[in-house]
């Protein structure tokens, strides 16, 4: 009820509030008034019952004290004129009755002896008035008289509140009427020009009732004048806002140019640290050379003594010379031997070249920080080894959120600067020690130390600004420290040095541990790599594409077994698919002429697009622009050239098709 008050229009409210009032006072009137008229009326009428009685007892004096029954009884007939009279009884003191009149037989009530009184019973009001005359004697008048009268006042009284009430009611309901309208009305008009004020018509303005002399005419002069200060502003707000815009538009375009910027920024470090890398490769390529001739040179040549002792053996075989067939098998078996330790020598410096020269995406994973300091050693050993004996000293190490071949390039200049800070000629003497363990705080740390001839506090205080270097020119960059310092940091650690005058350098890196998540993730990974028993491919039907032949026939007898389909062009691979020939596997090489793995895979899509999910891509390196996308953005199975058989079979067997 409150609520549906308050949405009420002001005339509607006045005309409850006004009915409220009228109704309030009437039912106080009401319930007041007749009780004080009645007291007022029954007072009225003891009081003119009580005159009559003493007149009546003047006139009975004389009766009384001459004992004129008669008289006395001609006195109380006159009563009959009187309104409402019942009886009236005259009795001598000694309580006989003297004369009568009327209803002689109604009981009289009790009254005090010798005092004038009156009393309401049964329906009359009784009236009792001493007599005392002249001679002495006493006697007693006793009236009655009917209450109707008092009942007539009533009705008259309650009669005449109802149509005061009605009348007030009425009165109420057409004030509260008039005054709603003349308060109302002019209120509702600013109103409709509030609204048209605020629905943007400026014109609504003009219906302010601005004439007025009243309350209302002062309100309509300040809402007028309100609306004047609230166009200017407007206006002010207006001009504000348009200058706000054109800041923020400048803003906008200011800081567009600024992400543009670091954008530029970003990429321009992400090739800093490419540049860097592929220089550092570029240094060691006269010892990556030397590293590779070597195993390249006893793989030849045992493969040249297999290939020569290969038709004796048969011979011996097919003469039935047992002694001499196995004599030859142990030596040819020990060339063999010796032919794969070199090409796993061979292919792990491949590797290692491909990982450094690689352009990646800084992808991280939980790893340990022998990891990435053996990958480093690895480019590094034939440049260190000419001028310092290497110490190797793993201790037990949290593993660490990172990027294998970015901490491996960090660690790569730092084992460059350690041997190129130890002089030639004394590489039984000096050392460089590379060091992985635990710090007091449980971080991992790695230093790398030489006994080379150490730096100043000068030095020490510029070695990682950009392009400082110590080297002739020609020889560094000065970016390589630089480079390794930011690497570092975006991993959440820090790199520092600590060096003297003559009694050397260390490099010392610490990297907090990797999360519980990046554990779990890794542990997966991990169990996932684990490698399995050999296994089958009987039964899988496997093409193989590839431009050259002498890779084509490799991994057809690596995956012996299977049956092996092997093409040396992806047309003819298609022209297979395209005359219904279907394949388990396709192991497909990336770059090849006329057309690569990748377009190949393509019109597979088009062709046999169940085909196109059984494609297992191989590649032993890419140098063109959109070789190198595709790889990059490559999410099926991909191995890398070159591999081993045993590897070769489990990833065929694993892959999805």
């Amino acid at each position: 009820m409150p609520g549906a008050f308050v949405h009420l229009s002001l005339r509607s409210k006045l005309v409850a509030l006004s009915c409220s009032v009228v109704v309030g006072v009437s039912a106080i009137l009401l319930h007041e008034l007749p009780r004080a008229m009645d007291v007022q009326s029954r007072g009225w009428i003891v009081s003119r019952s009580l005159a009559l009685g003493r007149l009546l007892a003047t006139a009975l004096e004389a009766a009384v004290d001459f004992e004129d029954q008669g008289s006395a009884e001609d006195a109380l007939r006159g009563l009959e004129k009187s309104r409402g009279a019942v009886y009236a009884k005259l009795v001598r003191a000694d309580g006989s009755s003297f004369a009568r009149w009327g209803e002689v037989s109604q009981t009289t009530p009790s009254f005090p002896s010798g005092v004038e009184d009156s009393l309401a019973s049964g329906g009359l009001l009784h009236v009792q008035v001493p007599i005392a005359t002249r001679s002495g004697r006493g006697a007693t008048l006793f009236l009655g008289f009917r209450l109707d009268e008092l009942e007539e006042r009533r009705a008259e009284a309650r009669a005449s509140v109802l149509r005061a009430t009605a009348l007030a009611l009425v009165a109420g309901l057409f004030f509260a009427f008039l005054m709603g309208s003349l308060l109302a009305r002019p209120l509702l008009r600013m109103t409709e020009v509030a609204s048209g004020v605020a629905a943007g018509d400026e014109a609504a303005a003009g219906l302010l009732p601005l004439d007025r002399c009243d309350e209302i005419g002062a309100l309509a002069k300040a809402f007028s004048r309100m609306l004047d200060r609230l166009y200017v502003q407007r206006e002010q707000i207006r001009a504000i806002n348009d200058d706000l815009a054109r800041r923020v538009q400048e803003r906008t375009q200011e800081l567009a140019r600024t992400h543009e910027a670091l954008s530029e920024l970003a990429q321009t470090q992400e090739q800093l640290v490419l540049a860097d890398r592929r220089v550092s490769v570029g240094r060691l390529a006269a010892g990556v050379a030397h590293e590779v001739n070597n195993p390249l040179t006893f793989l030849r040549g045992n493969l040249d003594f297999i290939a020569h002792e290969m038709p004796q053996l048969l011979r011996a075989v097919a003469s039935g010379q047992p002694e001499e067939s196995r004599l030859l098998l142990a030596e040819m078996s020990g060339a063999v031997a010796d032919a794969r330790q070199g090409a796993q020598r061979v292919t792990h410096i491949v590797r290692g070249l491909k990982t450094f020269a690689r352009d990646d995406d800084d992808r991280r994973r939980a790893l340990s920080l022998e990891e990435p300091m053996e990958a480093a050693i690895e480019m590094a050993f034939h440049e260190i080894k000419h001028r310092a004996q290497l110490v190797r000293r793993f201790e037990s190490s949290p593993l660490v959120l990172g990027n294998e071949v970015r901490l491996s390039q960090v660690f790569l200049n730092l084992l460059l600067n350690a041997a190129q800070a130890v002089p030639e000629g004394g590489a039984k003497e000096n050392q460089i020690r590379c060091l992985i363990g635990v710090d007091a705080t449980g971080q991992a740390v790695a230093a790398i130390e030489d006994t080379g001839c150490g730096m100043s506090a000068e030095l020490q205080a510029r070695i990682f600004d950009p392009f400082f270097t110590t080297k002739p020119v020609g020889v560094g960059s000065g970016l390589g420290l630089s480079i390794s310092r930011n690497i570092v940091e975006q991993l959440g650690g820090k790199i520092a040095v600590e060096s003297a005058p003559g009694r050397g350098t260390i490099f010392r890196v610490t990297l907090p541990p990797a999360s519980p998540e990046a554990l779990a993730e890794e542990a997966v990974e991990a169990e996932d790599k684990v490698a399995e028993a050999e296994v089958s491919l009987r039964g899988l039907r496997i093409l193989v594409v590839d431009d050259e032949p002498l890779v084509g026939v490799t991994v057809k007898r690596a995956l012996n077994g299977g049956e092996v389909t092997f093409v040396t062009s992806a047309a003819e691979a298609l022209e297979r698919v395209r005359c219904g020939e279907t394949y388990d596997r396709i192991l497909c090489d990336v770059m090849m002429p006329e057309m690569s793995g990748p377009e190949l895979y393509e019109a597979l899509g088009k062709v046999a697009p169940e085909l196109q999910r059984r494609v297992i891509f191989m590649t032993g390196g890419t140098f063109t622009e959109g070789a190198s996308f595709f790889v990059e953005g490559w999410r099926g199975p991909m191995i890398h050239k070159p591999f081993e058989s045993a590897a070769l079979r489990r990833f065929i067997h694993e892959a999805v098709a």
